[in-house]
């Protein structure tokens, strides 16, 4: 029993680690602002849904993410998106997209991920492709999806 224990400590311990690395900021017309990224991981329509990533040279992998559909964030925190065209997302590796608010609007299309197969997403010094990935549904070949998402900015 002790044993169980600790091994349930150790892993509540991992994950609030991996949680406290991630940061997520938030750039407008005027300033910026750093987001409780609890707000995400505890989300309450935070989803499960499953995926293929396709990777260059790789054999396709059928995986499952869990995330947070974008447009359901941003009214969560309160973001007006009515007053913007467009998104970009900034990525620690220095990679970034730009997504269309129109985009971003489709149903179930683009989400804010945190889980990959049951598992928080790593940080990239952890070797992983967190603590944020964007995923856009839609995107039949991946090609737009973005890893080491750690700033998202309106225009």
């Amino acid at each position: 029993m002790l044993k169980k224990l600790s091994v349930f400590i150790v892993l509540i311990l991992l994950l609030a680690c991996s949680r406290q690395e991630a940061s997520l900021v938030m750039v407008f017309e005027d300033y910026e602002e750093e987001i409780d990224v609890e707000i995400i991981y505890n989300h309450s329509e935070a989803s499960t849904f499953p995926t293929v990533v396709r990777s260059s040279g790789e054999k396709p992998v059928e995986t499952e993410y869990k995330g947070v559909e974008l447009k359901l964030l941003f009214e969560t925190l309160g973001i007006d998106t009515s007053q913007y065209s467009r998104v970009t997302f900034n990525a620690s590796d220095g990679y970034r997209i730009i997504l269309s608010m129109e985009e971003i609007n489709q149903p179930s299309n683009v989400y804010l991920t945190f889980e990959r197969d049951g598992e928080i997403l790593k940080s990239k010094k952890e070797g992983g492709n967190g603590p944020f990935q964007l995923i856009i549904r839609r995107d039949p070949f991946s090609q737009r999806w973005i890893k080491h998402v750690d700033k998202i900015i309106f225009q």
